[in-house]
Parts: C-alpha cells; structure tokens; sequence
C-alpha cells in the first residue's frame, strides 16, 4: 500500500493552464474519487499521474517516493501503477488470459493470471477475444490487468461510463469492493455524482483545472464551500435570502423578522431538506402542488408558496406517492442554513 500526494501540479498545452495549481491527498488503502464535468482537466490530472503527460510544475509522490517534480519525471513504466482507461483499453489482438497476463513476468504469469481470473470471476473465459465480451466483461478485464502487477496505485478513467445503468451499478460495486479488499490506493475520474458519492471515501470536485473541495462524500455534499459546488454534488434549492447585522436569515421559508442593516444573500437547501405534510405543523407555510414528477421509491414536488408567491421550491419525499397537482399542503424546512453572499458587482 501507498499513499498519493499531489502538490500544486500545473499542467499548459499551448501556454494555456489545464490543470492549475492543483493539491490532494490520497491516503494509503483508500478510494478517492474526481468529481467534475468534461473539459475542467479530469483526465489531464490522471494522465499526469500515470506519467504519460509531464507536468508544468509542482510535484507527484507515491508514498515517499517522489515521481515528478521540474527537474525530474519518472517514465510510465517506472511507476508501478495500474491504469483502467475508458472502455477498458484492452488490446484486441489478445485473449483475456493474455491481456489480464502483459505486463508480468513469465516467472509468475499463469499464478498471477489464474489469480486475477478467479479474482475478477471470468476464467471460463480465458481464451475469448475482447470482441466476445460484453461492456462489463471488458471492463472486469481491464481492472484485473490493472491489478495483476500487484500496482502501488490503481487509476481509473470514467471505467463505467459505456455501462448500461443497471450494470454500471453493479460492476461499480463489485470493482469498489475488490480495491478495497485488496486496500489498494485507487483514484478514479468521473463525471458522475452518484457514482463518485457512492464509491469513494474521498470525493475531490474540480473546476477549470483546480480541485475546489475535498473531502468524504457526507461532508462535501453536507457542507459546500460554494453554491456551485452544491450543484455538482446533488440537486438543490437556491433561495434569495435575506441577513440582518445580528445574522438572523430571512428567506422563503422562514418568517422572521429582520432589524437593522439587511445584506442579500443565497441560501442552499436540498430537496429532501423540505418536510412536507397534509397538516399544519408549527413553523409550517401553506402551499399549492403544481408538479409530481414520480419515480417508484420517490418523488419531486414542485411547490408554490402562498406566502411568497414568487419563490418556487422542490420538495423529494420518499414514495409511495400521496400528494397530487393542486393540494394544499404544509411546508417547512428541517436542515442546515447555508448562507452564501452575493458576490459584489464591480
């Protein structure tokens, strides 16, 4: 096992920053995931890991080993990584036994590939091309290539994305379970929110090149630093508020009154932060369903305040569904208040 250090890495192309500036830890054992969109640098900052793109500046370390710093790149192969790309990358003239076996020495190679083929449970496919594997056969191979040379630090580039839903679910499970098993330190890059929250201990959220936040999965998607941040991690309610000087907030679902200097504000709540009842409730305000979006083990409500006739909120309540277009129900907010300023207009 080894840790991943990652030191205000720089990555230009074309005198253009792709990644900047950009710092994480990854300690030894654990499961780290990269969350952003296409195009802030995801792939770039894994490709740097790996060795295959030389960085700018900063540094790279792999326990207490450094691998990259200005004066010195350690090349692919020196690395002892294993690296799943998108789709699986396997090589198309190889069965899977001689995929799952590149890269180790003849000395060990049937032991390590009847290993990772028990391992990854594919050894009544031993023989078969790629061409003859689904998505998630491809994928499982992939992985135990990765795994084969018993790899300091395993990368994963978007390993799931070509997966239909269901089996995207079930493979990232049975992939997450194994590194851990095995606590092999792994970093995976993804688009994907709930496949990022689910899987990793450590959730990184990045952004034009530079990781914003990081942290486990409860206390980023509990405690943004940013409203756009909370928007990465899951759905949410931005709200105008309003705070006084004694920090008191006023916002569509708080009543309270305000005294002296007010500020304008932003406030985040998520969705299944609204409680929602066909009674009146202490601190509750009265409100007119205008949209059930229903999905079997939950549904969205979209609610129109009586009080705040201009503020529309969503509310997600746990099925079955009991509510319909045009009830009046009871609203009031159970969670945290996370206020964000407005930033100031120049």
């Amino acid at each position: 096992m080894t840790s991943l250090e990652v030191h205000e890495l720089t990555v230009h192309f074309d005198g253009r920053p792709i990644v900047e500036n950009l710092s994480i830890v990854v300690p030894s054992g654990a499961f780290a995931a990269v969350l952003g969109p296409s195009g802030c640098g995801k792939t770039t900052f894994l490709r740097s890991i790996a060795g295959l793109i030389t960085p700018s500046s900063g540094t790279i370390r792999f326990g207490k080993q450094l691998v990259s710093i200005s004066s010195l790149v350690l090349p692919p192969n020196k690395r002892h990584i294993g690296y799943v790309p998108q789709e699986g990358g396997l090589f198309p003239h190889l069965n899977v036994a001689e995929n799952i076996g590149f890269g180790v020495s003849k000395n060990e190679k049937i032991d390590v590939v009847d290993e990772m083929l028990d391992l990854v449970g594919l050894k009544n496919l031993a023989t078969r091309k790629p061409y003859q594997l689904s998505g998630g056969q491809q994928t499982r191979v992939a992985l135990a290539r990765a795994l084969a040379i018993k790899p300091q630090i395993v990368l994963l580039d978007e390993p799931f994305g070509a997966l239909d839903a269901a089996l995207r679910n079930e493979l990232r499970e049975e992939v997450c379970n194994l590194l851990k098993e095995r606590k092999t330190t792994a970093l995976m890059v993804t688009h994907d929110r709930e496949e990022a929250l689910v899987s990793a201990d450590i959730v990184a959220l990045m952004r034009h090149g530079q990781i914003l936040q990081y942290g486990s999965s409860r206390n980023v998607y509990s405690n943004p630093i940013s409203p756009e941040i909370a928007v990465s991690t899951g759905d949410v309610l931005l709200l105008k508020a309003e705070r006084d000087a004694s920090k008191s907030i006023r916002f569509a679902l708080s009543q309270i009154d305000l005294k002296g200097e007010i500020e304008l504000g932003q406030l985040v709540i998520r969705p299944e932060e609204i409680i929602v009842s066909p009674e009146p409730s202490a601190a509750s305000l009265s409100a007119i369903v205008t949209k059930v979006d229903y999905y079997g083990h939950d549904a969205v409500l979209q609610l129109l305040l009586d009080s705040w006739p201009d503020e529309e909120i969503t509310a997600r309540i746990a099925g079955p569904l009991g509510f319909s277009v045009g009830q009046k129900l009871w609203v009031k907010h159970a969670g945290p208040i996370r206020w964000f300023e407005l930033p100031h207009k120049k």
